[in-house]
């Protein structure tokens, strides 16, 4: 009798396991990203421009370069501002600053 005992707790405790176990739900994004194209004055790409990206409350930098078509992306960013500096050879260094950055937003103006 002791042992149908045990395999009765047994089969409820995995039971509860069960009950209590996590489910897959709808996942949050946490991070957001910057993406832009770098031209010039006459509205040209900028390709193999550096372009920076760096958080103002922790002080962290990302660096990449724009495509042939002018194009950069950055992802994976902690929501907060951000201070994007794009350079290139023969051109003056363009800065915009406090960019805000959003998580889980699909459109932000």
């Amino acid at each position: 009798m002791t042992r149908q005992w045990l395999t009765a707790v047994t089969c409820v405790l995995c039971l509860a396991f069960v009950a209590f176990a996590p489910t897959a739900g709808l996942s949050q994004a946490v991070y957001g990203g910057i993406f832009g194209t770098v031209t010039d004055p006459t509205g040209a790409s900028v390709p193999g421009a550096k372009v920076t990206i760096t958080s103002v409350g922790q002080g962290t930098t990302t660096e990449v370069t724009t495509n042939a078509a002018g194009n950069y992306t950055v992802t994976r960013l902690i929501p907060g501002k951000y201070n994007v500096r794009a350079e290139a050879a023969g051109f003056k260094a363009f800065e915009a600053t406090d960019i805000e950055v959003f998580a889980d937003v699909s459109n932000h103006r």
